[in-house]
């Protein structure tokens, strides 16, 4: 939008600090550089400088916003807090003050670190008890098998865990809670079920591993040792073999599913519809009927869930059959203990399990803040840095680029027209989600936000808190079965990331990605399009990529592409997999190369992206006088249409090193940043025309 004036260069604050960043990252040579083969080092020269080791532009990014959030929680009242650089609350107001009450609270508790070593391992331990009076038993009897008369006391000494978050048996489809769109009937919200996660997670293989089970073995021991009451070494030892064996049989059990799936997440086409009651008399260890009453806030558990292959139940229950009573009762704690051990602090439980203390502690007990009562941090993060104005540019935004990409879909050569109609209709009922929450609750208002959390308090016991609050938002979560997707969730508001999720068709684009240097509303068009625009447009991209295609433009899961168009997508999209499986990076002891199939979507989106942003841009160009396309300070060698990628390119800069790179590339689904930027330079026709390449046809291209 720029500055209303007529000189040539922005000199707002916000270009100032724009262009800094820009140019703190730029080779001092760069007006010598080749952009078509160099433009990843021509932008992100100064990164490592600048930032520092797996530093960059969202990670510094990320650090301004910890620092707003720190500054909020460590103000010592609510007139402090809306004080800091406050743009909503204004007044003193009783909600406010609850709600200010009880993040300061919550954060003091969590910053007494005397206090929580002082209590040291017994909270943990306290709870265990807890689950000894549901069902107790000798954990040195490892004989005795589970019978009839033990599943009341089981049940309810899992429930009591299971109401903590602690998943026992059984896993969510959706990471971040129980209840999501059920893409079989997108009208309504249900509970899906996945296979059980385990401690190896998807290195199934430590299983075999006699070195990895003797390790884990020592561990368990050890960890019983220090739970149980008046275990010896040897009973510690005994159990925790029963456990490991216990384990490795729902290991060896679940490998046919898992290999059928891919893993211990959702697959959608091994996912049914189930009967509780049904399920309930197939499995009756498991006692999943009595576990779901216990979890739904009204007391009774809904007639059928969605769950991953729905064979694996009954045999999983056969499986609790066959193994001791203290196998079981053993697992059940160690997945308690693994669970909330990070709660407290006792050196030798932490050093077992792997955790070490964050050299800030106050980063730990933001991140909490997000964990316990995330809307209220929320709210007043929106207050200190997200004003009316930057809402309002992203919403335009978003608009404007979404009507490219439609305009888009009816100028492809490769689908049908009644596969661009569909298209287009998924296209136009797509929800954008901009900011923050507007409802359940409305971060606008201070008694919204205090109705969401009434019944949930805190006290100076920061494990309690943890309890109280994991409790009333697990509660929350399984309230929401049944009833209408929420497609209007925008998640961490403060998160610097954003979201497309396939079963609401929406788009997410959290308040903490729209800050400087990416995002500003006084920042010139080419800015704010080549900044968030992008990820706007890369969101809106994977409605449509390998995997936003398989769900219909009502948010089902289902073929609604003719067989042509689908092979038509494919053809295109091997490209890309063949182009980014050339790329690779520096390692640990050589080079690796990027994996195009499994970041396929990411880079389909990434190209898709790009176009619909920057020809929103010329669009919105036409419409405005030429002042709002100054230049910025220092960056006046660059066209506006280079700027476009000039900020673009500067915004994914980062500097790895080579063994953070490598454990990036074992799960990431996303290229390395600088190979992202690689892909963009080689896949933008309007890149190659900006910068004048000699080819201005794009290596790969498909949206």
């Amino acid at each position: 939008m720029g500055q209303w004036q007529s000189q040539p260069v922005c000199t707002s604050a916000a270009c100032v600090q724009a262009a800094a960043h820009v140019l703190q990252g730029l080779a001092p040579n760069y007006a010598q550089m080749d952009p078509c083969t160099d433009f990843d080092q021509m932008v992100c020269y100064g990164t490592f400088e600048h930032s520092g080791d797996n530093g960059g532009t969202v990670w510094d990014l990320r650090d301004r916003t910890e620092r707003i959030l720190r500054k909020i929680h460590e103000s010592s009242s609510h007139a402090e807090a809306i004080g800091f650089r406050s743009t909503m609350l204004t007044a003193r107001d009783s909600a406010d003050e609850y709600n200010f009450d009880m993040l300061r609270t919550a954060y003091q508790a969590c910053m007494d670190t005397e206090a929580i070593v002082a209590a040291g391992i017994t909270p943990l331990t306290d709870l265990i008890a807890s689950v000894n009076n549901y069902w107790p038993l000798s954990p040195s009897d490892l004989k005795t098998t589970l019978s009839t008369d033990d599943l009341d006391g089981f049940h309810q000494a899992t429930l009591l865990v299971e109401q903590l978050g602690v998943k026992v048996f059984h896993d969510h489809c959706n990471y971040e809670s129980p209840v999501m769109a059920d893409f079989l009937n997108s009208r309504s919200n249900r509970i899906c079920w996945s296979t059980p996660e385990v401690y190896f997670g998807q290195n199934l293989t430590a299983y075999s591993d006699p070195e990895a089970m003797e390790h884990y073995s020592r561990t368990l021991a050890n960890v019983f040792h220090m739970t149980y009451p008046n275990l010896d070494d040897g009973a510690a030892a005994a159990m925790a073999e029963a456990v490991i064996s216990f384990e490795i049989d729902m290991v060896n059990l679940a490998q046919p599913y898992l290999q059928q799936s891919g893993d211990f997440f959702v697959s959608h086409e091994l996912t049914a519809n189930v009967s509780v009651a049904k399920l309930a008399n197939a499995a009756p260890a498991l006692g999943f009927d009595k576990l779901l009453a216990g979890l739904m806030p009204s007391g009774e558990a809904p007639s059928t869930i969605l769950m991953l292959v729905p064979d694996f139940w009954p045999q999983l229950s056969d499986v609790l059959a066959n193994h001791s009573k203290a196998a079981l009762h053993g697992f059940l704690v160690w997945k308690t203990i693994n669970a909330l051990a990070e709660h407290v602090y006792d050196e030798t439980l932490w050093t077992l399990l792997g955790l070490t203390p964050s050299e800030n502690r106050w980063e730990e007990c933001v991140a909490a803040s997000d964990r316990l009562i995330r809307h209220i941090k929320d709210r007043y993060f929106i207050s200190a840095a997200y004003p009316d104005l930057t809402m309002q540019a992203a919403d335009k935004m978003t608009t404007n680029i979404l009507a490219q990409f439609k305009k888009r879909i009816n100028e492809l050569d490769w689908m049908s027209e009644d596969a661009k109609k569909r298209a287009i209709v998924k296209a136009e009922r797509l929800v954008q989600n901009i900011g923050y929450p507007k409802a359940n609750p409305d971060l606008r208002s201070a008694e919204s936000v205090a109705s969401y959390y009434e019944g949930l308090n805190f006290t100076a016991d920061h494990f309690a808190n943890n309890l109280n609050a994991l409790r009333f938002n697990l509660a929350k979560q399984y309230a929401e079965a049944n009833g209408a997707p929420n497609r209007n969730n925008v998640g961490n508001a403060a998160e610097v990331n954003a979201f497309y999720d396939p079963t609401t068709n929406s788009i997410s684009i959290p308040a903490g990605y729209s800050q400087l240097p990416i995002f500003h509303y006084l920042l010139p068009e080419y800015a704010l399009y080549g900044g968030l625009g992008v990820v706007i447009g890369h969101e809106i991209t994977h409605g449509f990529d390998n995997d936003g295609r398989l769900w219909s433009e009502d948010a089902e899961r289902e073929a609604w592409w003719d067989n042509a168009t689908i092979a038509a997508f494919e053809s295109r999209a091997q490209c890309f997999v063949d182009q980014f499986n050339a790329f690779d990076v520096a390692v640990p002891g050589g080079r690796q190369p990027v994996d195009g199939l499994l970041t396929l979507g990411e880079n389909l989106s990434d190209a898709g992206g790009i176009r619909a942003a920057y020809h929103a841009w010329l669009e919105e160009r036409k419409s405005m006088p030429d002042v709002w396309d100054q230049k910025l300070p220092g960056l006046e060698h660059f066209t506006s249409e280079q700027m476009f990628f000039v900020i673009h390119g500067s915004m994914w800069c980062d500097a790895k090193t080579p063994a953070k790179m490598a454990h990036i590339m074992s799960y990431d689904n996303h290229a390395p940043n600088l190979v992202r930027i690689k892909g963009m330079t080689q896949n933008s026709r309007e890149f190659r025309e900006a910068f004048k390449c000699p080819n201005p046809e794009p290596t790969c291209e498909l949206f």
